[in-house]
């Protein structure tokens, strides 16, 4: 393709992504998809054209006054993928290294290895038998933060396709209890070859949970502000009206989380959001509604000041049980 050819495809793909709700890389490889005499070298441009184009896009106005402009300025950047190792790092960096693949260990996450270079991993050797999953370091780190250990009894409440509890199920070593739960079934179906894959079989998935736990998860949906760097056209898409139904969303799903709370049970609260509404707001008015519970601590995690994508984490405590 003749530059001029290039430029005419990266401006039609910037279009549809304005038109339509997709996210731009469902539209970028649809896009290809449908014009497969595209060589590779110029589906690269493209695809490159378009991500710098999008991050180079001014922030809209509103969000301007409630992210800092210090993250703003840092999701501007793009993100390095991250893996998380379930096992011995050195011996997986070892052996992912024979394949060609070079890492380097995460400066903050124990369990981290950063790929120097984008490449597929579904035909590493390391993917294909659970040794490494794609999870970028601060959901690492959030997990990590719950401090849930061996023996736990654990209810994901939001797992979709089981990232943070494949984390716990490492965390535990394999011994003890996960309830994974989440209303799309598509992500559960995913989240048991996942499961499979890693070696565990703690993980129960289920779309109806009963009981009490020690450790009950909400890892709420939201505006997803804090992994912009990977998804550069979501900034334009959200808008306040939504952002505020996304937020009664999580109060909802917060109060009906608490329930499967055993008394001096923990709560955790975690987003991968940098908006304070989503966090800090979220986790006051918790407490506010909930006399049952007490804050032990919170955590945010960020671009701009820890290099990762934007994580909150809110822990509370039952105190006692209601009546």
């Amino acid at each position: 393709m003749t530059p001029e050819n290039i430029a005419k495809a990266i401006q039609e793909v910037l279009r549809e992504i304005d038109e339509t709700p997709k996210p731009a890389n469902e539209v970028l490889n649809a896009y290809t998809r449908a014009r497969r005499y595209i060589g590779s070298k110029d589906r690269r441009a493209i695809q490159d054209g378009v991500w710098q184009t999008l991050r180079k896009r001014p922030w809209p106005e509103w969000l301007k006054k409630i992210i800092p402009e210090t993250e703003l300025q840092a999701l501007h950047q793009e993100a390095p993928i991250i893996l998380r190792c379930n096992g011995d790092k050195e011996k997986i960096q070892e052996e992912l290294a024979i394949e060609g693949i070079e890492t380097e260990p995460t400066k903050l996450s124990p369990i981290g290895l950063i790929l120097k270079k984008r490449i597929p991993l579904t035909t590493c050797k390391a993917y294909l038998t659970g040794q490494v999953e794609v999870q970028d370091e601060g959901s690492q780190l959030v997990a990590l933060a719950t401090k849930i250990k061996a023996g736990d009894s654990v209810l994901d409440y939001c797992a979709g396709a089981g990232g943070k509890s494949l984390c716990f199920a490492q965390m535990m070593d394999n011994k003890g209890r996960i309830i994974a739960h989440d209303i799309s079934k598509k992500s559960l179906d995913e989240l048991k070859k996942r499961a499979e894959r890693a070696g565990t079989n703690i993980i129960e998935i289920t779309q109806k949970p009963t009981g009490t736990f020690n450790h009950v998860v909400v890892d709420a949906p939201c505006s997803g502000s804090g992994t912009w760097r990977r998804c550069p056209d979501a900034p334009f898409k959200l808008k306040p009206d939504t952002l505020k139904e996304v937020q009664k969303k999580q109060a909802d799903i917060l109060d009906k989380a608490s329930q499967f709370v055993t008394k001096d049970g923990l709560l955790h609260y975690m987003t991968c959001s940098l908006i304070e509404a989503e966090n800090q707001e979220q986790m006051c008015t918790f407490l506010k509604r909930h006399a049952d519970f007490k804050l032990i601590h919170h955590t945010q995690w960020s671009p701009a000041k820890n290099g990762t994508d934007g994580f909150f984490l809110a822990s509370f405590k039952r105190t006692k049980n209601t009546e």
